[in-house]
């Protein structure tokens, strides 16, 4: 820099410093305004669930619970009642659910409990429809095929090939 200009930055220095009011340490500042929290208005759906379990029989419990706190909806309890080797398929599950994130991700936790009491948790996860006002709820369906431990742990064992 030219020894011209250094005299003319320190006079531009000095008056940018004289406007900055001084502030002591003894004395506070004014305090800023808290900002308000947004209100968050969640999306909500009716989904509706079409659950295909394979590896259950009659007396498996499934729980359908939220699977964090931006989704909200009433747990869901059903008891499978019948079952054979095929996969059970559930009647339809309608869940009145909320979201409140931003991207309207409700996740599920799908929990399957043996009749001894072991218990398996499948997480899942759903896209809400955007509402177009705050009257209509969208519907949506969804298929969830699971697939339990218990059919790999059969007690008898494939039949090797020779």
């Amino acid at each position: 820099m030219p020894i011209v200009a250094r005299p003319r930055m320190f006079s531009l220095l000095i008056a940018l410093l004289a406007s900055v009011p001084a502030v002591s340490a003894d004395e506070p500042g004014p305090s800023p305004e808290p900002k308000p929290t947004p209100k968050v208005d969640g999306v909500a759906n009716t989904v509706k669930l079409d659950l295909q379990i394979s590896g259950v029989g009659a007396g498996w419990k499934v729980r359908i619970k939220p699977a964090h706190a931006g989704s909200r909806f009433e747990p869901v309890v059903r008891e499978v009642e019948h079952g054979d080797d095929g996969p059970v398929r559930l009647e339809e599950i309608s869940i009145d659910a909320t979201s409140l994130t931003a991207d309207r991700d409700c996740a599920l936790a799908i929990v399957l409990t043996g009749p001894d009491g072991v218990e398996q948790t499948f997480k899942r996860s759903v896209r809400l429809l955007p509402q177009p006002d705050a009257d209509t709820v969208p519907e949506l369906s969804k298929t969830f095929y699971l697939r339990t431990s218990t059919v790999a742990s059969k007690e008898t064992p494939r039949p090797r090939p020779d």
